[in-house]
C-alpha cells in the first residue's frame, strides 16, 4: 500500500456491518499486515487453526474499500483463510491424563485469550504435579490436590469461552445487531474512546480482566478460610497482588520474594510463629512483613494464589490446609 494512503506509524481497526479490518505496519517485506473476520467459506475445510485456501487480491481490496479506507494493495505477499474452532474438553483429568492449553480449550481470537489460559494451565498443574511426585503412591490428598486441576481450571476456561464468544460475535456476526453496532453505534461513539481511555481505573480494570489477573478459584476445595478472617486481604482463591514489603531491612517487591518455589506464609509483623507442626515441609518458606501491622497470616500457593488466611493464629487450620495440597511431610526451611 502506499504510504500516501494511510499513516505508517500506527495500527488502524475499521468496524463495517460485515465484521472488522485490522491493519497493523510490519516495516519488513510486506509492509503491512491485514486481518478481518468475516463468515467462514465452505472451501476453508475443518483443518481449524491452520492456514486455508488463499484469498484473491481482489477480494482483500474490496475488504479495504468497503471499510473507507483509501488505501490500495500494490503487491500481496501471502494470504489464507484461517477456519476457526471454539471448544471446551468435558474434563481436565482422566485418572493419569491432563489435558492443558489447546488440547483442554480452543478459543476466538477475540481478546487474545489463548495463550495466557495455556500458560496459567501449565502453571496451575505443575506444582500440584511436583508435590504430588514427591509423594508415596496412593497418598488421599493426592486426589484432592490433582483433581483440583480440574475444578480451578475449567472453569476458569469457561468463563474464558464466554468472554471472547460475547467478543467475536460483536466483532464478525453477520447479524442485525452485531451489525448495526458495528456499522452504526461504533463510529458515532468513537469520539468518546479518548476521554475513556484517561479513565485509568477503568482501563486498569479491563486491562486486568483481558489478562486474567482476575481470574480466582474461590470455590476451590484448596481455597480454605481460617478464623477469624484477615479482613482487607485478598481472599482465599484470589490471586496475591503485588506490593512493597519489608522484612525489616529496605523495602522489596513482594512478587519478587515469591518467585521462588513452594508455599509462603505471609505473617504480619505481630502475628504468632506457625507451629513446627504446621510447615513440617521443605516446600514451606516463612516471610514476617515488617511494614504490616497485624496479627495474620497469609498462605500463598506456588502460583500466586492465596491458599488459605486467617486474621489471627489458627493453627489447626493452618496445619490442615497443608496436609491438604500434600505440603506437610518433609522438614521445614523457613
Amino acid at each position: 500500500m502506499p504510504e500516501r494512503d494511510i499513516e505508517r506509524q500506527r495500527a488502524h481497526v475499521f468496524a463495517g456491518r460485515d465484521g472488522l479490518v485490522f491493519l497493523f505496519p510490519l516495516g519488513e517485506q510486506a509492509a503491512w499486515r491485514l486481518l478481518a473476520t468475516r463468515a467462514a467459506a465452505a472451501e476453508c475445510g475443518r483443518n481449524f487453526g491452520q492456514p486455508g485456501p488463499a484469498v484473491p487480491q481482489a477480494e482483500l481490496q474490496r475488504l479495504l474499500s468497503d471499510a473507507g479506507t483509501p488505501a490500495r494493495i500494490e503487491r500481496l505477499a501471502w494470504s489464507a483463510r484461517v477456519p476457526l474452532r471454539c471448544g471446551l474438553a468435558r474434563r481436565f483429568r482422566q485418572g493419569r491424563l491432563f489435558l492443558a492449553g489447546d488440547a483442554a480449550h480452543n478459543y476466538a481470537p477475540a481478546t487474545g485469550q489463548g495463550m495466557n489460559a495455556g500458560i496459567q494451565d501449565a502453571v496451575n498443574l505443575g506444582w500440584k504435579l511436583g508435590l504430588a511426585a514427591g509423594h508415596a503412591e496412593g497418598e488421599p490428598a493426592d486426589d484432592v490436590l490433582l483433581d483440583s486441576y480440574d475444578q480451578e481450571r475449567r472453569p476458569a476456561a469457561h468463563h474464558r469461552i464466554v468472554l471472547t464468544h460475547m467478543a467475536f460475535w460483536a466483532e464478525a456476526s453477520t447479524g442485525r445487531i452485531p451489525s448495526w453496532l458495528r456499522g452504526v453505534a461504533a463510529p458515532r461513539a468513537a469520539p468518546a474512546v479518548p476521554a475513556l481511555l484517561d479513565r485509568r481505573r477503568l482501563v486498569a480494570d479491563a486491562i486486568r480482566l483481558i489478562s486474567q489477573l482476575r481470574v480466582n478459584y474461590r470455590h476451590s476445595p484448596l481455597s480454605v478460610q481460617g478464623t477469624p478472617r484477615l479482613r482487607g486481604a485478598p481472599r482465599p482463591g484470589d490471586r496475591l497482588p503485588d506490593a512493597a514489603v519489608s522484612l525489616g531491612g529496605a523495602p522489596r517487591r513482594l512478587h519478587q520474594l515469591l518467585a521462588g518455589p513452594g508455599v509462603h506464609l505471609l505473617l504480619q509483623c505481630d502475628a504468632a510463629p506457625p507451629p513446627p507442626q504446621a510447615v513440617t515441609s521443605s516446600h514451606v518458606t516463612v516471610l514476617r512483613l515488617a511494614n504490616s501491622p497485624g496479627r495474620g497470616l497469609v498462605a500463598v500457593r506456588p502460583d500466586g494464589h492465596v491458599g488459605f488466611q486467617c486474621g489471627t493464629a489458627d493453627p489447626a487450620g493452618l496445619t490442615d490446609w497443608l496436609a491438604l495440597i500434600g505440603a506437610a511431610s518433609h522438614p521445614v526451611r523457613v
